[in-house]
């Protein structure tokens, strides 16, 4: 399994101790196991079986504290997320505009949420991702959370040399 991305490593104190955390297409779950082993309860989002197996696995071997829902996010009337309910959230890699509205609904009064995903100068610079608009430009994350409290911001190359747009910002109570 991957290590846990090194933002959410880095700001997972954030978090209340055995909070509820929200992780938005965890893919195979190594973020989602991260929270989990740490003492958080975690609800993981994804579309992909394979990769739900994969954490289900790992879920069900360690007695992990996280709840799977298999969802297609862009579907947004196919599934809830509950209003208010979520410690914190967090979302890697993954980018859908429409969504950004519902997870912060999602965040209880004094959240937090950590978004790290591609910059539109990782798309120029490799190619990757493929299309554009999978892509943040500059200050496009910073400005979507502009009404939250901003506990850090960064945008550039990561530990791996992805360039991306890094976000902790706390809901204002």
């Amino acid at each position: 399994m991957q290590e846990p991305a090194k933002l959410l490593i880095e700001h997972i104190n954030l978090f209340p101790s055995g909070g509820k955390v929200l992780d938005v297409a965890m893919g195979r779950g190594r973020n989602a196991i991260y929270l989990a082993r740490n003492g958080f309860q975690v609800t993981g989002l994804e579309i992909d079986t394979e990769a739900i197996q994969a954490c289900e696995d790992l879920v069900r071997k360690e007695n992990l504290p996280v709840e799977i829902r298999q969802v297609d996010l862009e579907d947004l009337a196919s599934y809830e997320i509950e209003s208010s309910y979520y410690d914190g959230i967090i979302c890697f890699f993954y980018l859908q505009r429409n969504l950004i509205p519902r997870l912060k609904e999602a965040l209880k009064p004094g959240g937090v949420i950590i978004y790290e995903t591609f910059l539109i100068d990782n798309h120029i610079k490799f190619g990757h991702p493929r299309h554009k608009e999978y892509c943040f430009n500059h200050n496009e994350l910073l400005h979507l959370f502009i009404d939250y409290r901003i506990l850090f911001y960064r945008e550039g190359p990561n530990p791996k040399g992805t360039i991306c747009a890094s976000l902790v910002a706390r809901k204002r109570v």
